[in-house]
């Protein structure tokens, strides 16, 4: 009996451990816990983000190089952006089923990002037009992957509240994006560059290991509800636009062209600058930051917004449309300002100003009003990513097989930058008939403002 007493206290040590342990894989978390791990996740998925707008912007900024190497030039390996396009598709369409329970999100993005870190240190030693293809094929399953990942994880972590944070994410991607060409400036070479830019998929993967999953019982039953209870009293859908994903379908419409025009203008603005003469070719480089710091502003302000418009509850989707249509409209002046005038240094530079503020954040507010208008479902987001990604590959493309083999030459540029801020107006007034926004706020308890900590938990 000694002994086994004896026994007994010299196991309470690690019994002890083995209980406090329990509780990054049980229910210990308080609301407070919870509230606190959803704050470093959605930090963690801003990161992620920022990534996705590293690598985008990379590679459309360095193609001219990478080109080089490879002995081609930018505009002649236009189908790079094909290969891009069918790895970001397959991502968009795989992402469903990969972020699907019993799979844990987490683990999913920590996998793209290790393999992202792995292609971005390649990119410098390209020496093959095919492995070039084969790279750019890598880069958008896994930036598709990651994009998708970040809105399903974040609209899940979040639930209702989650429209300031898609806002954010599209923020921290304007920022990645505006600081690669002044990464680009700094380094002399491109392994330094891409050594660099790696740092930063290193530095998320990192904190993603260091967080618990929020699929966890004891963090999943804190959340936030993925719908506006109110949202459904005051309004009639017809059952078909919810069961196949239709507005889903027309959200990703829409963030086609904004972001198809976004990397159009990415990939081929320091071309634009070379073949048109419109400012010096030394200055190519500050003109691709210019746009990119523009939309890096413009999403700053967005969020702003969003975050007012998320304090009027179910309401805020009405001055959301208004917003979002001041956006489009400020880069659709950008857009007819560089097409207006081609050979005016000034209106080159208040072209990349408006268009990029205009542009930047109409992505976030796309998100924002899926995120109002449907439940929080890995389909109907990765359907709307796939429109993102199919656009990010599409248009590019499109444009250089204009630019080589018609007389548009340069100038599709400008036109797909005008015909792109144009093309979303009639999808976004779409979504209003369809899903019957005008009675939406109508009731008195539709009114919901946002918690703090979900009213401590009630």
């Amino acid at each position: 009996m000694a002994d086994d007493k004896e026994i007994d206290v010299e196991q309470q040590p690690l019994l002890t451990t083995a209980k406090s342990s329990k509780k990054s894989s049980d229910e210990d978390y308080s609301a407070a816990d919870v509230d606190k791990i959803r704050n470093f996740l959605g930090t963690s998925y801003m990161m992620a983000m920022g990534v996705c707008g590293v690598v985008l912007t990379a590679i459309g900024s360095t193609l001219d190089e990478i080109a080089t190497n490879c002995g081609t030039t930018s505009t002649a390996v236009g189908t790079v952006f094909i290969a891009r396009g069918a790895g970001a598709v397959a991502g968009a369409l795989v992402s469903a089923k990969l972020y699907s329970p019993p799979t844990k999100g987490n683990t999913v993005m920590m996998s793209t990002m290790f393999v992202l870190t792995g292609l971005l240190m390649y990119i410098p030693f390209l020496t093959s037009v095919v492995a070039l293809h084969i790279v750019f094929c890598g880069l958008g399953f896994c930036t598709a992957v990651t994009d998708t990942g970040c809105q399903i994880m974040t609209r899940k972590v979040q639930g209702v509240q989650a429209g300031p944070w898609l806002g954010a994410n599209t923020v921290v991607f304007g920022v990645a994006g505006a600081l690669v060409p002044l990464v680009d400036i700094i380094t002399t070479d491109l392994f330094t560059m891409y050594a660099t830019l790696s740092t930063v998929t290193v530095i998320t993967l990192v904190s993603l290991l260091a967080l618990p999953h929020p699929e966890n019982p004891g963090i999943a039953k804190y959340l936030p509800a993925k719908l506006n209870k109110g949202v459904g009293k005051s309004r009639a859908v017809d059952e078909y636009i919810s069961k196949y994903y239709v507005t889903e379908m027309i959200i990703g419409s829409m963030v086609f062209w904004f972001i198809g025009g976004k990397v159009l203008c990415s990939s081929y603005i320091e071309d634009y600058v070379v073949d048109s003469g419109v400012i010096p070719g030394s200055q190519k480089e500050w003109a691709l930051m210019c746009v990119w710091v523009f939309i890096a502003v413009g999403r700053f302000a967005g969020l702003h917004d969003q975050i007012r418009l998320n304090r009027m509850g179910v309401k805020g989707i009405h001055p959301l449309y208004t917003s979002l249509c001041l956006w489009i409209g400020t880069g659709i002046v950008g857009g007819a300002v560089i097409f207006a005038f081609q050979s005016s240094s000034t209106a080159f530079w208040a072209s990349m100003v408006l268009y990029g503020f205009g542009n930047g954040p109409c992505v976030g507010y796309c998100y924002d009003l899926n995120n109002r208008l449907t439940e929080a479902t890995e389909m109907g987001m990765s359907i709307v990513m796939f429109g993102l990604n199919f656009g990010a590959s599409i248009v590019p493309y499109v444009a250089t097989i204009l630019w080589d083999d018609t007389a548009l030459s340069y100038h599709v540029v400008p036109v797909c930058l005008f015909v792109s801020m144009i093309c979303p107006l009639p999808f976004l007034y779409l979504t209003r008939p369809l899903n019957n926004v005008s009675s939406i706020g109508m009731d008195e308890d539709d009114v919901k403002k946002p918690s703090r900590a979900s009213e401590e938990s009630a």
